[in-house]
């Protein structure tokens, strides 16, 4: 594997670890307040909308760069795209 290979499976990688910690384990782990200090915690919120951004921008620098050597990266932010947005509807 190369090294480029190797940094865009991180790139794809972090996004993941960051919706499963913020949607499954943080509220099993600590039940905090959270982002907003009020009644309602808009941690899922800001990471939803966050890591939506990251996708849809990796996505087009991805295509910019290398559409047919970059496919298999381009499916995984796909699929990360379709994850969060998946996510974000059904927690709210």
């Amino acid at each position: 594997m190369k090294s480029t290979q190797i940094f865009k499976t991180i790139l794809l990688a972090l996004p993941f670890l960051i919706l499963l910690y913020v949607f499954f384990l943080r509220d099993r782990i600590d039940a905090g307040d959270g982002i907003g200090g009020g009644s309602y915690d808009l941690t899922k919120l800001y990471a939803a909308i966050g890591i939506g951004l990251y996708a849809l921008i990796l996505n087009l620098v991805l295509l910019i760069q290398d559409a047919h050597g970059n496919r298999v990266f381009l499916l995984g932010g796909i699929i990360l795209l379709v994850v969060t947005i998946i996510m974000a509807v059904r927690s709210f």
